[in-house]
């Protein structure tokens, strides 16, 4: 009966490890040559403007759906500082020609329109969600990627930050697995 027990709870830790590591979700940060965020100090050249950042459900990616949920926001109503004018377009660029492109330098063309809550330098949000084929897919987890908000002063861009990603926490299944390791130990003093 014991070794009956025991086989089922390795059955049931296993299951529990498998469908964890199974887990499709992808988090992300936005980065850049002058920090985490969306800064006008990671925009090549002397850009002076605003900041912006993850608000929310922050940056996540489903590699089961291929589907990337943006939740970003910029200005004094999100938290942040205002922009230097109305923002007048909103972007992901890549893919660049560098991982991380090449230190957060490289530049790339539009790849993705993205639809702003508002225009006002005050703070505004994008809520979208974009789906991605498997290339893209791929240049996204070589952090080839990178959201740009445009305003009137600083038609380039003003503020800009590469998707790079989260240094994940420690996982349930390595919690279960940890968990399961002391309980094989006990049982077997």
């Amino acid at each position: 009966m014991r070794n009956m027990r025991s086989f089922a709870f390795l059955t049931l830790m296993l299951t529990c490890l498998e469908s964890a590591s199974c887990a499709a979700i992808v988090l992300f940060d936005l980065q850049g040559t002058a920090g985490f965020g969306l800064l006008a100090g990671n925009e090549p050249g002397s850009i002076t403007g605003g900041t912006g950042g993850e608000i929310g459900a922050g940056i996540s990616y489903d590699t089961n759906t291929k589907v990337l949920n943006i939740n970003v926001g910029w200005g004094s109503s999100q938290g942040f500082t205002d922009l230097t004018s109305s923002s007048n377009n909103s972007h992901i660029h890549g893919p660049t020609a560098s991982n991380n492109g090449s230190g957060f330098t490289q530049t790339a063309v539009v790849l993705f329109n993205l639809t702003r809550s508002s225009s006002a330098a005050t703070g505004g949000t994008i809520t979208q969600n974009v789906t991605l084929t498997a290339a893209q897919e791929t240049d996204l987890l070589n952090g080839k990627y990178y959201i740009n908000i445009h305003t009137a002063n600083n038609g380039g861009g003003e503020l800009r930050g590469f998707l790079v990603q989260s240094v994940p926490e420690p996982s349930r299944s390595l919690l279960a697995l940890a968990g399961f390791v002391c309980l094989a130990w006990r049982r077997g003093r």
